[in-house]
């Protein structure tokens, strides 16, 4: 078809209807006019579905019957999911991830994969039982609803649905229109809501933030309405793609008026335009309805671009500018629309095309009897391709007119959509380049418009399903955001196309890793042999970087090829990737088949040397219901993972740690726990009841009779002041304080300065020395002598760790003495321990100082994600941005 056909004027600019495609599917006996239609964007497909609001008599609607129906770009049905209730719909549109949402007014939703047909149900729980939704807008991922009681509520991530509301919108009835601002296009960086306020004005309502209404200058409330126009009667109300402009549709004085704001609520400039919605032509519905604001009120309201306004009636469009209008019939009712970035995409039974305005280089060329430069070297090239050269010495002699010339006919082809004619213009531009030379040129103005040009009818070309009617601009707004462009090609399984896209564009890494993990999961879902799966996959993903295959795993893990998914793990080179799904993979796998997996993930956290990995797998496994016996066994084989075995269960988990030492006939530690339990109650009873348990424990020990003796002792004393207690002469709490604890008689000798008595008493009961150590810190910290504890804890520790620093620190924090605990705890010679001992006790800057004290920049990053207070994280990252290399 001729470019110059077809053209709409609209104050001296020109609008064009440009077809992608015919339709040839069964789309071309949809019934557009009576059901729910969702057009996807960035040229996606379509999806509709029974509307059972509208009462339709002698239709046949046999394509929607029961289901929600997705068409391709040519019309044909790519997928059909089971759907076959009545209720109402707020909502039926497409998510970001083109995923397709549809919202009840209960508040049950559904998310519906178009290629798959697969569908997910929702649930936003009792509230919208009680108070229905009554409209829903899409946004990003997630979606806004009004409800009944005209409040605002916002779902960000609609896969994982958590409702939080917007404040009080104090509306009193329901406002005619709303449209959303998501908030990386609003000014304040947050979520924003732009309502037609019924009494009038406009409600503006940020997220988090009190709502604000906007007047006019019939009733000012701030100097921004006096910038205003008369905001009365606001039917519809549109912003454009850039959301820097607002478009208001009001009727007030029996006539419709058009108002356009740049820059609302910021700018006094606006224009006002009334407008004729009449449709004297067209048969419409009969009804009782006698008000022209309900029976001419536009179906939809969109913006062209960031150029006009086009409101869509029953057969007509109207397309509105600051300055003039136009109408334009439709063939039929029968057509659904969907604003893109630089247009608005049309779908009718017979075509998906696109209007866009036209810009001035293509006018230049292709305005019948042109004589623009553009359009001189268009013809001249056309005569040249013919053999039938005509004369144009004229402007090869002017290098400002053949630049002109070659700038026109290069942007005419990124604007065009025919392949045929993009070629001819890029080899008219090409002709006159010969003349021209480089000086007055971009050198890469060529290459780049046909490469970004091919990717555009690759996308369009790419076949029925997954198919994508794109123009030049869209294609170069998508790339900006690389990941969203290749995970719609993924979502449809285009893999080569997804491929050579990114290698045609360059994309990072990222994508390319994204794109062969994506066939990789596909791939695994194939019939064949686990080995011979396992080979094919390996081989076409040998050469790439930062494939996961751990997400290939839990793929095949889910599908049931467990077998699979342990071969495939053996390539995945991140041992903190892989670790957590071997657990994962085991709690996928009945009690009797699970032990491999967590042998295999404690295996490997003690091969990464990573003690906070072995304690994520000694946790989990001590979680599972499984023969104690083969969990300590398997935990204690290997020394590395019995120490942290130990390590973990007297910092945690007292219960296990008891059966522990049970196990391992450790009864002098057993009663030793227990004494540290007993001195836990509060209730005389219970301290009674553990050190009872104590004395059978060192009874058992037949060589060390210091213990049995002291405890018995203890229990003496406890059982003479619960008598004292229970025949009234003391009190409760009185007598909890004159315990006497085990290790009292060598406390008194330390307080008394007599630390030889202390030493042979140790020598004669054969205590250990580290219990005298302790002894004697517990002394010096009672006492504050700081100084000698400083000098004790180097002199014991100078060669190897005896006296725990982590121990002392808990005893000066209980004693009220944090400050000299996280001193005791930097000096710790260990800098990882000491760092992550800090951030147990909530000491996270002074974790951070550490680390940078002693230049360690890996543990910095090791530690980052466990930094949360605000001026630790800000030291850290300020760090790490000085100190990259």
């Amino acid at each position: 078809m001729d470019p110059s056909t077809q053209w709409k004027e609209l104050n001296k600019k020109y609008y064009k209807f440009h077809q992608f495609n015919p339709i040839t599917g069964e789309q071309k006996n949809l019934d557009f006019y009576y059901q729910h239609i969702a057009v996807a964007k960035w040229g996606g497909p379509l999806a509709a579905t029974k509307n059972y609001d509208q009462v339709i008599l002698m239709r046949t609607d046999d394509i929607l019957k029961d289901s929600i129906v997705f068409f391709s770009n040519s019309g044909k049905i790519m997928s059909r999911t089971p759907y076959k209730e009545a209720d109402k719909i707020p909502l039926f549109d497409f998510l970001e991830d083109e995923h397709l949402i549809l919202l009840k007014t209960s508040g049950i939703y559904y998310i519906i994969d178009p290629f798959k047909g697969t569908k997910k149900n929702h649930d936003l729980g009792e509230q919208f039982k009680l108070n229905p939704i009554q409209r829903a807008l899409v946004i990003n991922n997630g979606f806004i609803l009004m409800a009944m009681n005209f409040e605002f509520y916002y779902i960000q991530n609609a896969h994982e649905p958590e409702v939080q509301q917007f404040k009080a919108s104090n509306l009193t009835q329901s406002p005619e229109h709303w449209q959303v601002i998501p908030s990386q296009k609003s000014a304040s960086g947050k979520v924003e809501l732009v309502i037609a306020n019924p009494d009038g004005g406009i409600l503006h309502i940020i997220e988090n933030e009190k709502s604000k209404i906007y007047y006019n200058k019939d009733k000012i409330t701030s100097e921004i309405d006096k910038k205003l126009p008369d905001l009365r009667n606001i039917k519809m109300l549109c912003l454009s793609p850039t959301f820097k402009n607002l478009a208001l549709l009001q009727y007030y004085g029996q006539r419709w008026i058009m108002a356009f704001i740049s820059n609302y609520f910021e700018s006094s400039e606006y224009r006002q335009m009334p407008i004729d919605l009449k449709e004297d032509d067209v048969k419409k519905d009969e009804t009782a309805e006698k008000d022209l604001s309900i029976l001419e009120r536009p179906r939809m309201m969109f913006w062209c671009g960031d150029d006009c306004v086009v409101l869509q009636l029953q057969q007509y469009i109207v397309l509105v500018s600051q300055d003039s209008y136009t109408k334009i019939k439709m063939n039929n009712q029968h057509f659904a629309m969907r604003s893109e970035y630089d247009g608005l995409r049309v779908l009718t039974q017979k075509k998906n095309e696109i209007l866009r305005k036209l810009p001035d280089s293509y006018i230049n060329v292709f305005e019948q009897l042109s004589v623009k430069p553009g359009a001189q070297l268009y013809c001249a090239y056309e005569s040249f391709e013919q053999k039938n050269p005509i004369e144009d010495d004229d402007l090869r002699n002017s290098k400002s007119l053949l630049s002109e010339a070659v700038s026109d006919c290069v942007k005419c082809a990124q604007f065009e959509i025919n392949p045929e004619y993009q070629i001819k213009l890029l080899k008219s531009g090409n002709y006159g380049k010969i003349f021209l030379g480089t000086q007055n040129l971009d050198p890469n103005i060529f290459n780049e418009t046909a490469r970004y040009l091919r990717v555009v009818n690759s996308l369009r070309r790419s076949g029925g399903v997954g198919g994508r009617v794109v123009t030049y601009e869209q294609v170069l707004q998508l790339i900006k955001t690389p990941d969203i462009m290749i995970g719609l090609l993924l979502k449809y399984n285009l893999h080569y196309l997804a491929t050579e896209v990114s290698h045609f564009l360059k994309f990072q890494i990222k994508q390319r890793a994204a794109i062969y993990t994506h066939w990789a999961c596909c791939k695994v879902e194939v019939q064949q042999d686990d080995d011979i799966l396992c080979d094919i996959i390996k081989e076409k993903i040998k050469e790439e970087r930062g494939v996961s295959f751990t997400q290939i795993a839990q793929k095949s893990i889910e599908i049931g090829k467990s077998q699979l998914a342990l071969k495939l793990l053996d390539n995945e080179q991140s041992l903190s990737k892989r670790i957590p799904v071997l657990i994962w993979m085991a709690n996928f796998q009945s009690a009797n088949n699970n032990n491999s997996y967590y042998e295999k993930a404690l295996g490997d956290a003690i091969i990464s040397k990573d003690s906070n990995l072995i304690y994520f797998v000694i946790m989990k496994f001590l979680k599972i219901e499984m023969n104690e016996t083969y969990k300590f066994n398997t935990l204690s084989q290997n020394p590395i993972s019995q120490a942290h075995l130990v390590y973990y269960l007297r910092n945690f988990d007292d219960k296990y740690l008891q059966k522990y030492l049970q196990y391992y006939k450790k009864f002098d530690e057993c009663g030793l726990l227990a004494i540290n339990q007993a001195y836990q109650q509060n209730n005389l009873d219970e301290k009674i009841k553990f050190l009872d348990q104590a004395l059978k424990y060192f009874a058992e020990d037949e060589t060390d009779q210091f213990y049995k003796r002291i405890i018995a002792e203890q229990i003496i004393i406890l059982k003479d002041l619960k008598s004292e207690v229970e025949k009234g002469r003391k009190k409760p709490n009185q007598a909890i304080m004159e315990e006497r604890p085990i290790n009292s008689i060598m406390e008194a000798f330390f307080t008394k300065d007599k630390p030889e008595f202390a030493q042979e008493f140790a020598k004669t009961y054969k205590i250990p020395d580290r219990r005298i150590y302790l002894t004697k810190v517990k002394t010096l910290i009672n006492k504050k002598s700081w100084d000698e504890l400083d000098k004790f804890m180097q002199e014991k520790n100078k060669k190897s760790i005896i006296i725990p620093y982590e121990l002392v620190a808990e005893l000066l924090i209980k004693g009220d003495q944090e400050e000299k605990a996280i001193q005791i705890i930097m000096k710790m010679p260990d800098v990882e321990e000491s760092c992550r001992t800090l951030i147990k006790i909530g000491q996270q800057s002074s974790a951070v100082q550490v680390a940078i004290n002693n230049k360690k920049i890996q543990l910095l990053y090791d530690i980052r994600g466990l930094i949360f207070d605000n001026s630790a994280k800000a030291l850290l990252e300020t760090y790490l941005s000085q100190n990259q290399k």
